[in-house]
C-alpha cells in the first residue's frame, strides 16, 4: 500500500507542478503586494487544513505578514484594502467556504484559493483572484470492497503552501 500511496501522491505533486505553476506564481505575486506594503496575509483552513496555518505561523520559516483568518465572519478583522487572504479548502463546493469567499470578494479583498476542481470546475474559484487546483478529488487508495481511502488534503495543501512560499521569497528578493 505504501508504494501505491507514494506513487499516487507523487503523481498529484507532479500534476500541480506542471499544471498550476502559473497560478502559483500569480498567487505569490498577489500575496507579495500585501507583504511589500506592510499589510497582512490572512490564512484560512478548516479541520485538518488548519495545519497549514500552524506551518505559516510557527515553522522555522514563517510566512511573512501572516495572521489567522477566523472561520466566522463576526470575528474577522477590519480589513485594509491591501490585505490578502489565502484559503485552503478540501472541497471547492463547501457552502460555508463559498460564503466566506463571496464575502471576501464583496469586500474587495484579494483572495488566493487552493482547492480541488471537479468536472464542473471549482465553484469557489469564481470568487477568487487566483485559484490553484489541488488536484486531490478523491481518496488515493482502493480498498478490497471497491471503496477508496487515503485523502491527504493536508499534505497536498502543504505542498501548495510551500510552492507559494518559495515563489513569494523569490519575488521579495527581486523587489529588494
Amino acid at each position: 500500500m505504501l508504494k501505491i500511496f507514494t506513487t499516487q501522491l507523487s503523481g498529484i505533486f507532479n500534476r500541480i507542478q506542471e499544471g498550476e505553476a502559473s497560478s502559483i506564481e500569480d498567487g505569490a505575486r498577489l500575496l507579495a503586494q500585501a507583504v511589500i506594503s506592510d499589510h497582512s496575509v490572512y490564512v484560512y483552513g478548516k479541520n485538518e487544513l488548519e495545519g497549514i496555518l500552524k506551518e505559516a505561523l510557527y515553522s522555522s520559516e514563517p510566512f511573512p505578514s501572516v495572521k489567522p483568518l477566523p472561520q466566522d465572519e463576526e470575528s474577522w478583522p477590519a480589513f485594509q484594502a491591501a490585505d490578502k487572504v489565502l484559503m485552503f479548502c478540501a472541497d471547492s463546493a463547501d457552502e460555508k467556504e463559498l460564503k466566506m469567499a463571496e464575502k471576501l470578494n464583496e469586500k474587495g479583498i484579494g483572495l488566493v484559493v487552493a482547492s480541488p476542481s471537479g468536472k464542473e470546475g471549482a465553484p469557489i474559484a469564481s470568487f477568487a483572484d487566483v485559484h490553484i487546483d489541488s488536484k486531490l478529488k478523491m481518496p488515493l487508495l482502493p480498498d478490497e470492497d471497491g471503496t477508496r481511502f487515503g485523502f491527504p488534503s493536508l499534505m497536498v495543501g502543504l505542498y501548495i503552501y510551500h510552492a507559494l512560499s518559495f515563489t513569494l521569497k523569490e519575488i521579495l528578493q527581486e523587489y529588494q
